[in-house]
């Protein structure tokens, strides 16, 4: 499957690195290609009550259609269909021009980064709002919520990403994935409560 491609070809085995737990230790939420609160609603329920004890707690939904999860979020994306890799790549531009990345993480941890820089180079926000659909100011947003890093905070707010067929079911799924998962380890939200990308 896209999944387990995914994980192999970013992280070197089909080990998803998160756990249900993690929705009580994350203040973000990145949910992609999924309507959890249809398909998955138990674990919705489990957000919901994440989400009261954590009021902080902030979602960002992209998806193509507004659904029942969308209207839940914080920061609602509303890509259009196919854009999921630009959209990635273009928050990655922003967290890399905006220093949002973990260098230290990165050289211990992950190979060929120098490649991955150059590869999205090209993904300016101007270019990939206007290719995903969305305003250009809620693809920034959405790039610094991932990244975790605030004004006066000394560590990083951790995200959880969950995905499902949206991108597991598609024709570039692998692709998706490996490029969700790689937003993770250049921010090095991945290996600590509450961080990593978890497919449903």
């Amino acid at each position: 499957s896209s999944a387990v491609a995914g994980y192999k070809t970013t992280l070197g085995a089909d080990a998803p690195p998160s756990c249900y737990e993690d929705l009580g230790h994350a203040d973000t939420l990145f949910i992609v290609g999924s309507n959890m609160a249809f398909a998955h609603p138990i674990l919705f329920r489990r957000i919901e009550d994440a989400k009261r004890a954590n009021p902080a707690l902030r979602m960002i939904v992209a998806d193509p259609r507004r659904t029942e999860t969308a209207e839940a979020a914080d920061l609602f994306l509303p890509i259009l269909p196919g854009t999921d890799v630009a959209l990635f790549n273009g928050m990655l531009h922003l967290m890399l021009w905006e220093g949002l990345v973990d260098q230290a993480w990165i050289a211990a941890h992950t190979q060929g980064f120098d490649a991955l820089r150059d590869r999205v180079r090209d993904f300016a926000p101007k270019d990939v709002a206007a290719t995903c659909g969305i305003a250009e100011a809620d693809l920034v947003q959405a790039a610094r919520w991932f990244a975790g890093l605030e004004t006066g905070r000394a560590q990083r707010r951790p995200t959880l990403s969950l995905y499902c067929q949206g991108l597991n079911q598609s024709s570039s799924g692998t692709a998706k994935n490996a490029a969700l998962i790689t937003l993770h380890l250049a921010t090095g939200q991945i290996g600590k409560p509450g961080a990593g990308p978890f497919s449903l």
